[in-house]
């Protein structure tokens, strides 16, 4: 039988202390970000492609998404996009639910289909996000 020392101890302790640690400050850090949720869009890609971009904004509304990978159907409304319909086999894309906030995605991999929420150029959430420089 295995048999635990007091340093054993003492490091499994330490590890279980720092992995909670930096779930609680992720949690805060995500909690801390403010964002206009007017200033938000969904960005829908289609095989790598942008298909369209939704402002979240506004009356509900629903996108329909015909390809020749399948046929999905989003529905934006209070702020989100949610997948309402998919005809892949496991539908885990459904399963995904409602999202309203800067960096959720929905993602279909048998239909190429891949909607992520961002915000306007103009958005206190994108500062920082531009690129610096151009190394050759």
């Amino acid at each position: 039988m295995l048999k635990l020392k007091k340093g054993d101890l003492w490091l499994i302790a330490v590890l279980v202390a720092v992995g909670i640690l930096w779930l609680g400050l992720r949690y805060f850090n995500e909690q801390s970000h403010t964002y206009n949720p007017a200033d938000l869009n969904a960005v829908i890609t289609v095989d790598g492609q942008l298909y369209k971009t939704v402002p979240l904004n506004g009356a509900a509304e629903q996108i329909e998404i015909k390809t020749e990978f399948g046929h999905n159907i989003l529905k934006k409304f209070d702020g989100g996009i949610q997948m309402i319909f998919a005809d892949c086999p496991k539908k885990i894309s459904m399963a995904m639910g409602f999202i309203s906030r800067p960096n959720e995605t929905i993602i279909c991999v048998p239909n190429r289909v891949y909607v992520e929420i961002a915000g306007n150029k103009g958005s206190k959430e994108n500062e920082g996000d531009e690129v610096d420089a151009y190394v050759r």
